[in-house]
């Protein structure tokens, strides 16, 4: 499964950016605990735009399901592309 990736302009703009969408990601994952991964994904969808970070629901479901499957998420630091 390919990691979750923040370009490196955001990073600059928004150094926390790494832990922001970490609690985020563990607070809607909280919240929507006993809903489908569905719900939960769009719970998490909706919590990071407050916080200004688009994700679209498939990637925002990856996410929700590899937590609950008791991975880790890990969010990587790339290069912008033009």
């Amino acid at each position: 499964m390919t990691e979750f990736r923040i370009t490196h302009e955001i990073h600059e703009a928004h150094p926390d950016i790494r832990e922001r969408l970490t609690a985020t990601t563990i607070e809607a994952i909280n919240e929507s605990s006993a809903r489908s991964a569905e719900d939960a994904a769009r719970v998490l969808l909706h919590k990071l735009a407050e916080i200004g970070v688009h994700m679209s629901e498939a990637a925002c479901l990856a996410a929700i399901e590899r937590i609950r499957s008791g991975k880790q998420l890990r969010f990587e630091i790339e290069e912008a592309e033009d």
